[in-house]
Parts: C-alpha cells; sequence; structure tokens
C-alpha cells in the first residue's frame, strides 16, 4: 500500500505502553510511522516551562521530529480507566508541544476519556482516522487490527523484558530471543512506564540490572485484581490510575514473592512525591517490610555511575538477605 504520508510519535510518556498499538492502528489506515530517536550525545533536553523530566522530554522528542513528519499523534489522555484519572500533565501535552514547536506542525491530540463508557476508545479512534481523512470502516479496521496487535504484545510481555534490550522492548514484530539461564535474584521494578522504559530517564537502569544478576520483573506482571486487592484497605481512594497502579504493585511485592523492590520516581513529579511520603507511612503503620525496598529519583543530571553505585549496594543487602 502507498503511504498517505508520515506521521510522528515521540518517544515519550505514554509511547512506553502504548505505542504497539498506535503504530499498527496508523499502518493499517496506510500512513508510515515515524518514532523520535531519544537524546543523542551532546544535544541537549529542552528546558520548557517548570516541568518534569518526562514532559521535557516530550518536548525534546516532538521537536526532533516536527520538520520531517505531517502530524504528530499526542493524545488528550484525560482517563484510561473507567474510574481514575491521569496525571494533569497529559490533558495539557497537546497544548505544551504546540506552543513549544510554535504551530509549525500539525498535532492529533484526539480526547481519550474511557470514563465515559466502554466504546468510548473506539470512537476517539474513529475521530483520529476521520481526521486521516478515513472512513469509518477503515477505521473500524484499524482499530481491530490494532487491539490484535497489542494483545499480542501483551502476551510476549515476559518473553521480552527478560530477552530483549531495553531500546527493542517496543519494536514491533522483532524476533524474541530464547530466554537464558534465570537470574538468583528477582527484582520488581515499580513506576511509571516512562521511568521505567526509557533510557534517557534511567540511564538503561534495566540493562545494568540484567548484567548485575537480576531478574526484572513489573507492574505489567500483575492482573488488575491483584492491584485492586493491595489498595483495597486503605482509608483513601487514590484517584489518579498510575498512582493506583504503583501502590498496589508496590505493597504486593513487598509482601513478597521477590528478593528487592525498586521504585523508580522522576524528579518534580506532584504524584510521585506524594506517593513516596504515604508509601513510607504505610510501611511505618504496618511495621516495616522484610523485603528491602530501593527508591531511586531521576532528573536531567542524574549519572550513569552513581546510579551503578546504589544498584550493586542493594544487590548486597539482598543478597545478604537471602
Amino acid at each position: 500500500m502507498e503511504k498517505k504520508g508520515c506521521l510522528g510519535i515521540p518517544r515519550a510518556l505514554m509511547f512506553y505502553r502504548y505505542f504497539p498499538f498506535w503504530h499498527t492502528f496508523f499502518e493499517t489506515l496506510g500512513w508510515k510511522v515515524m518514532v523520535s530517536d531519544g537524546v543523542r550525545r551532546k544535544e541537549k533536553i529542552i528546558y520548557f516551562e517548570d516541568s518534569c523530566l518526562p514532559m521535557k522530554l516530550l518536548v525534546t522528542h516532538a521537536i526532533q521530529l516536527k520538520d520531517k513528519v505531517d502530524h504528530l499523534f499526542i493524545p488528550r489522555l484525560v482517563s484510561l480507566h473507567r474510574t481514575y484519572m491521569m496525571c494533569p500533565k497529559f490533558r495539557g501535552a497537546p497544548d505544551i508541544v504546540r506552543l513549544a514547536t510554535e504551530g509549525s506542525v500539525s498535532v492529533i491530540d484526539e480526547t481519550i476519556d474511557l470514563r465515559k463508557g466502554g466504546i468510548s476508545l473506539f470512537q476517539s479512534f474513529l475521530k483520529i482516522g476521520e481526521k486521516l481523512n478515513a472512513s469509518k470502516s477503515e477505521s473500524k479496521k484499524a482499530f481491530q487490527e490494532a487491539e490484535k496487535s497489542f494483545s499480542k504484545f501483551q502476551k510476549e510481555w515476559i518473553d521480552r523484558i527478560h530477552c530483549l534490550p531495553t531500546r527493542q522492548l517496543f519494536e514491533i514484530d522483532i524476533p524474541i530471543p530464547p530466554a537464558g539461564r534465570k537470574a538468583p535474584l528477582r527484582v520488581a521494578f515499580i513506576g511509571h512506564p516512562y521511568n521505567l522504559f526509557d533510557t534517557d530517564i534511567n540511564k538503561d537502569l534495566l540493562a545494568l540490572t540484567k548484567r548485575l544478576g537480576m531478574e526484572v520483573l513489573t507492574s505489567d506482571f500483575l492482573s488488575e485484581k491483584e492491584i485492586d486487592r493491595e489498595v483495597s484497605g486503605l482509608s483513601k481512594e487514590i484517584y489518579w490510575s498510575s498512582g493506583r497502579e504503583i501502590v498496589g504493585s508496590l505493597f504486593h511485592f513487598l509482601s513478597g514473592g521477590v528478593d528487592g523492590v525498586v521504585f523508580l520516581t522522576s524528579f518534580k513529579c506532584g504524584i510521585d512525591a506524594l506517593l513516596q511520603e504515604f508509601i513510607k507511612r504505610r510501611l511505618k503503620v504496618r511495621g516495616g517490610s522484610s523485603t528491602p525496598l530501593l527508591i531511586l529519583s531521576f532528573d536531567e543530571h542524574t549519572g550513569r555511575e552513581g546510579l551503578t553505585t546504589r544498584l550493586e549496594a542493594f544487590r548486597d543487602v539482598m543478597e545478604q538477605r537471602k
């Protein structure tokens, strides 16, 4: 099929969960999908207002793409759950990119709010298809193909995270090598998807973890029921969907089944700051945890050497406990 044009997706924020879905949808509609490269050596992260690092990276990646594509896809994510909300920065993300690029590129920014009911995601993508001059039947077919692709990707996730380099985790149709020997230590890494998998944020912490003889687990290994069970006894509801996932996952893994837990946060993230304090107080009320917990906070000045030292010390603690 001859491509209708080029559509750019910044390698930032929820790219690190939904890219397989987005990629398949646009490719099925006949658009070439271009993804930003990441921050190259000596390239500066673009400061825009007083944002957290993940938002600065969104702007940096969008500016990388703006002169190479016909459209940028930056959805206005309000809610990805029937009950809970996304962080407010996701609502403003398209507007921030428009300001940063000075309106020099078209931005596809359809609102996605799953609180409106079960078919709201489908309706949002019908509107996206309409903006790209696709018929309703074409958009419906593309949506169905995207669902199949995303389902396949989720089934492969455990093999992907064990066997692929971090930069290739979200590549589509990439051969997955056979799993090697199991690592002696099992460590759960918990945080927003972009903190976990964006190597510009975490300096490829997962690769370092594997080299140090640790098996990586993430929130994606848990079902929504397991997370709900962990947060059901809290005195106050957590309204942020990502915050709920983080707290539920932390409590689940701190209860056992792993040798250690690492909580990855971004400096200036208001939700992460609140969650850190909440988790510390909650653990104190519970009498602590027998599972070691390491909290790592990242900003643009974080160095790989310091992370290596902290992770090696954390490994030593786990080995002593074991």
